[in-house]
């Protein structure tokens, strides 16, 4: 069905600028009216102070008159727009004045107060700012000064400013709106390109990346920000590909052995016993390789992905040592070992760390034979905070081609490439996630025909989160 207009998305993304550019827009608007009200306070504050200045001054001066009975000069000194009127405070009885029509007001008390009248005068209402005061024996009369505050320019002034500013406010809003529009636009052009950037950024695509601009604005730190987060999710996905797949690989030769040896028994195998027993030991080999094979992907997953859990102290090196010796024996009794220890503590899982002890000199037990001679050594490291605990056997060694592959899965260092060599390869892998997750590493160091070197890089202090 085809409809009109942009796609959603297009109206979500023009709205949100719009958006912006109200907002803005808005905001002026309140700071401009703010503004106008805020001049207009301080214009009529500072007129009313004047005002006042020239009332009270006018004031001052016609009392001086009177006092000094000089009636003659009451208005001698006045502006022309200032009215005044001189009376007994008494009888209220008017002694001068030069506007017939200003009424006979109390006294004020320190400041010019404002006085209006509805209909006071036949054709409009009476507005005025005055003063009073006293003078005389006892205060006995009274002098008020008045300005006409409809007839007064500054006061009219001030009125029109805020009509003024509200006028020009007007287009000025249109121009900060189309001007904060065009702003907004251009920044969230970053946010578009992310958004489109984003959209392509699957599954199947999560090498995609979001743009940066290198500007180092907070859009290059969200990008970043998002592309570190795509990183860890990509390399969290290729563990997972890689685990299905080595699972995937590894299961398939003992399935097919299983289902030959199912299919054997099937056609005439459970009639002989020699062939029923032989196929039955197969079929529990099998088993018992499919079970060790799960349950050494689960641990190296859990260790990559550090959802083991870890219990971290102080471990005892020549404890450890006496530990790996005595389980060995047990089932290699003929193996030789020799033992030096320069540190004593090490910081570490006690579990894990004799795991991975355990998985190298079985490694060496299986390669070099059971009468082989291993030395355990731990020594500071030439890496400050950490100690190398060293495996060494006088097997045959391993090819140079071959070392560097040694700790990767699967890998197995007899030329078929096959279970002849024993185990599925994945016990040096095992060793170096162990060792990746206690903070350390681990390195293999060879010669054909010389034996070989295992070194676990374990840290001495309180550094294994």
């Amino acid at each position: 069905m085809k409809t009109d207009g942009p796609p959603a998305r297009h109206r979500i993304r023009i709205s949100t600028v719009k958006r912006l550019a109200m907002k803005f827009s808005l905001l002026l608007a309140a700071i401009v009216a703010l503004f106008s009200v805020g001049i207009v306070l301080l214009l009529r504050a500072n007129i009313r102070q004047r005002q006042n200045r020239e009332l009270v001054s006018a004031a001052l001066t016609i009392a001086s008159a009177g006092e000094n009975r000089r009636r003659r000069e009451y208005d001698a000194e006045l502006p022309y727009y200032i009215t005044f009127a001189v009376y007994k405070s008494g009888t209220q009885e008017i002694i001068a004045t030069n506007d017939p029509f200003l009424p006979v007001l109390p006294v004020t008390a320190k400041r010019a107060e404002r006085y209006t009248a509805k209909n006071y005068f036949i054709d409009g209402d009476l507005n005025i700012l005055y003063y009073a005061v006293g003078f005389g024996r006892g205060n006995e009369y009274v002098v008020q000064t008045a300005l006409n505050m409809d007839s007064d320019t500054a006061e009219s002034i001030v009125c029109d400013v805020a009509y003024i500013l509200a006028l020009l406010s007007l287009p000025l809003l249109v121009i900060t709106y189309f001007a904060a529009f065009f702003i907004a636009k251009r920044t969230m052009k970053n946010v578009r390109s992310m958004t489109e950037a984003a959209k392509n950024i699957s599954a199947s695509k999560l090498g995609e990346r979001l743009p940066v601009t290198q500007k180092g604005d907070d859009f290059d730190e969200l990008a970043k920000t998002f592309n570190d987060l795509l990183s860890r999710l990509q390399a969290d996905f290729e563990r997972e590909r890689r685990f299905t797949a080595d699972v995937s690989h590894e299961l398939k030769t003992p399935l097919a052995v299983m289902l030959g040896h199912a299919n054997l028994l099937r056609r005439w195998g459970k009639d002989d016993p020699q062939q029923l027993e032989k196929s039955l030991s197969a079929l529990i080999r099998e088993v018992h390789s499919m079970e060790s094979i799960v349950a050494n992907l689960l641990r190296l997953s859990q260790l990559e992905n550090t959802r083991a859990e870890f219990h971290a102290s102080a471990v005892d090196v020549h404890a450890l040592f006496e530990r790996l010796i005595g389980d060995t024996k047990a089932y290699a009794p003929e193996a030789d070992f020799s033992v030096q220890a320069g540190v004593k503590t090490v910081y570490a899982d006690e579990e894990l760390l004799y795991q991975a002890c355990t998985i190298v000199i079985s490694n060496s037990i299986k390669f070099a034979g059971k009468k082989v001679h291993i030395r355990l050594s731990a020594e500071q490291s030439v890496l400050s905070g950490f100690c190398d605990i060293a495996i060494v056997d006088d097997g045959p060694g391993i090819e140079s081609e071959k070392l560097p592959h040694i700790f990767e899965r699967f890998y197995r260092g007899d030329e078929s490439h096959t279970r002849s060599a024993g185990g599925a390869g994945l016990g040096l892998s095992i060793v170096k996630s162990i060792m990746g997750a206690l903070g350390g590493s681990a390195r293999a160091e060879s010669t054909a025909g010389e034996g070989t070197l295992i070194v676990l890089r374990v840290p001495q202090k309180s550094a294994v989160s």
